[in-house]
């Protein structure tokens, strides 16, 4: 059994290694805080919604009425998709003429 180089830990090397490749304090940036988002993101509010949704079909055939899953499934879904398609292009749109 032949033992190599690469193959042995030297705590003192590893520790040097490190040392070497971690970034200089002076050069570490801090996160701007101008750019960062402010509101509520699409996604978020389109899958709020649907969670919603699906909370009141529980609550409606709890009451006795009756809803076709599969139906109400392809609704929820084409209607998710739409919403996470048009938010953010609508967005971008208001975000571009608060700009100018």
């Amino acid at each position: 059994m032949s033992t190599d180089d690469s193959t042995l830990h030297d705590p003192v090397r590893d520790t040097a290694r490190l040392d070497a490749a971690a970034p200089d304090d002076t050069t570490a940036r801090t996160p701007d805080v101008t750019t960062r988002r402010t509101g509520v993101r699409v996604g978020t509010v389109v899958w709020g919604l649907i969670v919603a949704l699906v909370g009141l079909g529980v609550v409606l055939v709890a009451a006795g009425y009756t809803i076709d899953v599969q139906l109400a499934a392809i609704v929820l879904l084409i209607a998710g998709g739409v919403g996470l398609i048009l938010g953010p292009l609508f967005q971008g749109v208001r975000r571009s003429r608060s700009e100018q």
